[in-house]
């Protein structure tokens, strides 16, 4: 890993929804790590056109496999093993300005009946990346996560059977106590298939695309599998849950 620049966080700043913050330290007078640069960006990861290679195409028509178009939302059903059946809500809210940087970048919230995500994402030559998220319970920002690089989040752009991509973030976690935690991660991200046949509440899909996220640097850790279809997102999610799309509305540019 390269090394990581410090800096003093930067007085919060959103606009538009009046939602995003920081959490309050024990000791206000200390400065607790950031992955923001002092200049206010967040470091992006070097991904070259087609992230790598593997086949990508740009149709006319809509067929992104991660449609972040203001608006947009998607009802999935979750089965969790502690937590069991309930349903998640994803709403795309648009660009907003990333709270403690000067960089914009569409906010997603996601609701859940014990946690409320607001993440920030754009997409990067046809691969999503997430600069931040904050997690809330019972109204209370709970968690604030961010990345430097960047972290990989989805496929926006169609991929060819095979196509692989390895990234090294460093993953900054301020808790409501008001501690750190300080990790470097290594997530390698693979197009196991594609034209899959899926089948969910919200219907069978018969082209999906199967994309893998595992941990290269913790063989012991459960990997995650997606599948995506073009023009519709994602449409199911297995791993530590399973998540299965109910419903959708997806808003065309």
């Amino acid at each position: 890993m390269k090394r990581w620049r410090w800096a003093a966080l930067a007085a919060v700043c959103w606009v538009g929804c009046g939602e995003g913050g920081s959490l309050p330290g024990k000791d206000d007078t200390q400065q607790p790590a950031t992955t923001t640069n002092p200049d206010g960006t967040v470091d992006l990861p070097n991904l070259p056109e087609n992230a790598g290679g593997g086949g990508g195409t740009k149709p006319a028509e809509f067929r992104s496999l991660w449609p972040l178009t203001r608006g947009t939302t998607w009802t999935y059903r979750i089965t969790d093993p502690t937590r069991g059946t309930f349903e998640k809500k994803v709403e795309v809210l648009g660009e907003q300005t990333v709270p403690e940087t000067s960089m914009k970048a569409i906010a997603v919230r996601s609701t859940q009946p014990h946690l409320e995500e607001l993440s920030w994402q754009l997409d990067m030559n046809g691969v999503v990346v997430r600069l931040r998220e904050e997690d809330r319970k019972a109204g209370t920002l709970a968690e604030v996560t961010t990345w430097s690089p960047a972290t990989v989040k989805a496929l926006s752009q169609e991929r060819a059977q095979g196509w692989s991509y390895s990234s090294d973030i460093r993953e900054l976690t301020r808790l409501g106590d008001g501690t750190t935690e300080d990790k470097d991660k290594t997530y390698v991200w693979t197009v196991e298939a594609v034209n899959e046949t899926v089948t969910t509440p919200a219907g069978t899909f018969p082209n999906a695309i199967r994309l893998k996220r595992a941990r290269g640097d913790k063989d012991d850790a459960q990997p995650r599998t997606y599948w995506l279809v073009p023009g519709i997102g994602k449409v199911k999610e297995d791993g530590e849950r399973l998540e299965e799309l109910v419903s959708h509305d997806v808003k065309k540019p």
